[in-house]
């Protein structure tokens, strides 16, 4: 009896259930729906947030890079700056910043033999200035001897070379140095780097033109006090020829001109005024080019090889060619003779 009664009851709790469960369903999925929309959309701005940023992220490397660029140009720009600042400040006479130490001046006095008792003149210029011709006519020994230095229309030089001068009793020793301004040795730092420093006295060899390199050099050398330095204008004989043959409009050193009395005497008078020409414009092209470089007046000795190897041999001056060459001897000899006395260790 309970069973048949209790059916219309189940039946009546399994349809609330089910009006329930229905009445439930209908107001949940609006409100899934929904929140599947808004989970949609907030993986979409999330995507969209990461593709954002990650243009972001290039855009600030690119432009970060750019800088980075931008500053080792500008990096590079400031050292460049400084090497040529540096430079400038060489040649305008500021002191060096890199001194020779004792160690250094030990060193280079070893790999040249330096040795107090006798005096070390070296011999510097540019390439093809005339060094080692001027070397070998003041030690008084001709091209062909078997110490003579060799030469050369380019430079012969690569290492520094020690010559002894062979006259008795000489205690001058002479040394070729390589010319400053060539691939093998740069202008900059050449003074340090060839061991000027230790020599007791520089001959500075120039030829055509008054070199940076050569007014660098006389710079340095004012810079130590206890080496003196000459200045010598080499191949006079050259160029006083090619300035008459140009005047005259002919060689007239060549053997197969036909010269009459009034070419013949036209042609020492040009010799004589063209010699002249030479020595003052010589003269006054050093002057000038020591004042602009702030550099104090000095004398130059006017020289060639001819005539110097003449007056060292035989103590008489070239008929034609001589100018300066009996006053450098004179003036070297002076110096050497008060350096021994004082003691030549630098």
């Amino acid at each position: 009896m309970v069973l048949p009664l209790m059916v219309p009851l189940v039946a009546s709790v399994v349809s609330a259930v089910v009006s329930a469960g229905s009445a439930t369903f209908a107001a949940v999925w609006p409100i899934h729906s929904a929140r599947a929309r808004r989970l949609e959309a907030e993986e979409t701005a999330r995507k969209m947030k990461n593709d954002l940023v990650e243009i972001l992220i290039r855009v600030m490397l690119q432009n970060d890079l750019g800088e980075l660029r931008q500053s080792a140009a500008e990096d590079s720009r400031r050292v460049e700056e400084a090497r040529l600042a540096a430079e400038k400040k060489w040649f305008e006479g500021v002191r060096p910043e890199c001194h020779p130490s004792e160690e250094d001046v030990n060193q280079m006095k070893a790999a040249y033999h330096y040795n107090p008792g006798f005096i070390h003149i070296a011999v510097v210029g540019s390439a093809g200035a005339g060094k080692s011709s001027f070397i070998n006519a003041v030690r008084g020994i001709s091209t062909n001897h078997t110490m003579a230095a060799p030469m050369g229309t380019t430079e012969i030089t690569r290492t520094v070379t020690r010559y002894p001068d062979p006259r008795p009793n000489s205690r001058t020793i002479w040394y070729d140095v390589p010319g400053s301004g060539t691939l093998e040795v740069s202008d900059w730092r050449y003074f340090n780097n060839m061991g000027l420093y230790i020599f007791d006295c520089i001959i500075v060899v120039i030829d055509n033109r008054f070199l940076d390199s050569d007014l660098a050099i006389l710079r340095t050398c004012e810079q130590f006090k206890n080496i003196e330095a000459f200045l010598v204008r080499s191949k006079s004989d050259q160029h006083i020829k090619n300035m008459v043959s140009q005047k005259m409009g002919f060689d007239p050193w060549d053997p197969d001109s036909d010269m009459d009395d009034t070419t013949r005497s036209l042609f020492r008078l040009t010799r004589l005024q063209e010699h002249q020409r030479f020595v003052d414009e010589t003269y006054q092209n050093i002057q000038t080019n020591l004042e602009k470089a702030k550099l104090p007046p000095k004398n130059v000795y006017i020289v060639c090889s001819d005539a110097m190897h003449q007056t060292v041999c035989t103590g008489k001056t070239h008929p034609t060619k001589a100018i300066d060459e009996a006053k450098l001897l004179d003036d070297v000899k002076e110096y050497t003779l008060k350096r021994l006395q004082l003691g030549c260790s630098n």
